[in-house]
């Protein structure tokens, strides 16, 4: 990995030999000089590419993680709760209940898939539409 402090060096380092190089008068001597002062800006640009690309890579892993934090902070809104049959549902905690998103529960199996899927009340139990999870709330009671 280079880094800045490098790529600065190379751009010094082929400053301070230009600078010498304006005053050699000998052909040869000045001809060096020149190759080494393109050769310090390839080692300069090459850095800077590197740098560049360092940069892309950590501006995409940002995202990435800005937008996986997104995810998860949607689920801190709900608690695990435990039916009276001893199924699992994710609740909606009473801070978050509005007008616009009342009261519900989401489907603790969707959830670790990172999908939020809301689990209607049913009779007598809780059931996931999208992945067919189901928590009892109450006992059936059957007709006699």
């Amino acid at each position: 990995m280079t880094g800045i402090g490098e790529a600065v060096a190379a751009v010094r380092g082929a400053y301070a030999l230009a600078r010498s190089a304006k005053d050699i008068t000998d052909k040869v001597k000045l001809d060096t000089a020149v190759s080494e002062v393109l050769d310090a800006l390839g080692n300069a640009q090459s850095a800077l590419l590197e740098l560049q690309q360092q940069h892309f890579e950590l501006i995409d892993e940002n995202r990435e993680l800005k937008a996986k934090m997104s995810r998860e902070e949607r689920f801190d809104q709900y608690r695990l709760k435990e039916t009276p049959q001893g199924g699992f549902i994710l609740e909606l905690k009473d801070e978050y209940v509005t007008a616009d998103n009342p009261p519900h529960n989401i489907c603790p199996v969707c959830k670790e898939e990172g999908k939020l899927s809301v689990m209607p009340k049913g009779r007598n139990h809780y059931s996931c539409s999208a992945c067919d999870y189901s928590a009892e709330h109450t006992q059936p009671v059957w007709p006699v």
